[in-house]
């Protein structure tokens, strides 16, 4: 009688497999808070990039239509919105009217330079803002806040850990800056 070698075949045992998926679970519960961390930066971040954008916009815009515009953040703390609105073009000899400020619940309110200017409520979900009040007014000459002044508001992420503070300086310039007392962002100086 002839006997054939046991062929060997590869692979994985059942053990070694649960080994394996019990190595892959630990890493992935240890990582799991700073995959959290992560999107809570990332998400204040863009709201305040896009606030700084908006704003930026607006007073570039003051200045190419020569109209002043008004830039204000409506809604409500938690679902918020920030737009523009520019003086209407005067009708015959009447002079320049001041910008009124756009309702930006309504984004089709918030125009300049005829084309809609506003980042509507619940575009950054879960990223708040300390304060709907904060409005402004760039002036047509030059694009310096009328009368001169400044202006912030500060944003805060979806965990309350994190705040950016939006800052428009008195020449029309808009940054982003980490309050005095909140962790440091990358990118991101302290105020």
């Amino acid at each position: 009688m002839h006997r054939t070698p046991r062929s060997v075949e590869a692979g994985f045992t059942l053990i070694e497999l649960a080994v394996v998926m019990v190595i892959v679970g630990i890493i992935a519960m240890a990582a799991l808070p700073s995959f959290r961390d992560f999107f809570d930066r990332y998400r204040l971040r863009g709201a305040a990039d896009d606030v700084i954008s908006l704003v930026a916009n607006a007073r570039a815009e003051s200045v190419k239509t020569d109209r002043d515009v008004r830039v204000s953040f409506g809604g409500s703390t938690v679902n918020w919105c920030v737009g523009a609105n520019a003086a209407v073009e005067p009708t015959g000899g009447d002079p320049v009217a001041g910008a009124a400020a756009c309702d930006c619940t309504t984004p089709a309110q918030c125009l300049v330079g005829g084309q809609q200017m506003a980042s509507a409520q619940g575009t950054h979900s879960n990223v708040s803002v300390a304060s709907v009040n904060t409005a402004f007014t760039f002036s047509s000459k030059l694009g310096v806040i009328s009368p001169l002044g400044s202006a912030s508001s500060t944003l805060t992420s979806p965990s309350g850990k994190y705040d950016v503070r939006v800052v428009v300086d008195a020449l029309g310039h808009a940054s982003a800056c980490v309050p005095t007392g909140k962790p440091d962002m990358a990118g991101v100086p302290s105020c």
